[in-house]
């Protein structure tokens, strides 16, 4: 890496830094770009190079934590429909104080509209390929799980320590939800 991209790298983790500790304390809205490059000893030509405003900032966290997720799922895209729930828990348990301030950050089915897409498309197919359920139906299952699933990862995110039983018990509600359905709408065999 040129000295000059190492410096930029450098740069622009300042600056994600700095307004992701903002973050902590107030929301985006009430973040300036003046109290960012004074918090963080820069000056506001130095910011504007990499980032339009504090939006932009978390905007850009935002998309790469969503790729990093569609990045792991697709790595297990073989897997079974609880497979893409359960890889969700634990990447979300792997960097619970980032999430939570992305979730905290904003609605989080616009910060996450990405990932929740990829997810229902992902498990709409897995679902509709053991169910004899129409696209649109298993598009509702698909969403409901997955907006289920990040209303406990939130949970689970909050409370930082991980209990065996809860996920479990949210496992076995997903899982048994998923297998329910097809027992009562078995594919066809022909």
């Amino acid at each position: 890496m040129r000295k000059e991209d190492r410096r930029n790298a450098y740069t622009e983790k300042l600056i994600r830094d700095t307004v992701f500790n903002l973050l902590k304390t107030k929301p985006i809205e009430k973040i300036s770009v003046t109290e960012v490059c004074k918090t963080a000893e820069i000056n506001r030509s130095t910011f504007y190079l990499h980032y339009m405003d504090c939006m932009h900032v978390l905007e850009k966290e935002q998309e790469k934590f969503c790729d990093k997720l569609i990045a792991y799922l697709e790595q297990s895209r073989n897997g079974e429909a609880l497979d893409i729930v359960e890889e969700m828990h634990r990447l979300v348990r792997e960097d619970h104080d980032f999430y939570l301030l992305l979730m905290r950050s904003g609605n989080p089915a616009v910060v996450f509209a990405k990932f929740f897409d990829y997810c229902r498309g992902y498990l709409s197919t897995k679902i509709r390929q053991n169910c004899a359920l129409t696209e649109t139906e298993c598009n509702w299952v698909a969403q409901y799980i997955i907006a289920g699933s990040f209303a406990i990862s939130t949970l689970f995110a909050e409370e930082k320590e991980v209990d065996r039983d809860r996920e479990e018990i949210f496992h076995n509600l997903t899982a048994g939800g998923i297998a329910e359905l097809a027992r009562k709408y078995p594919k066809q065999s022909y």
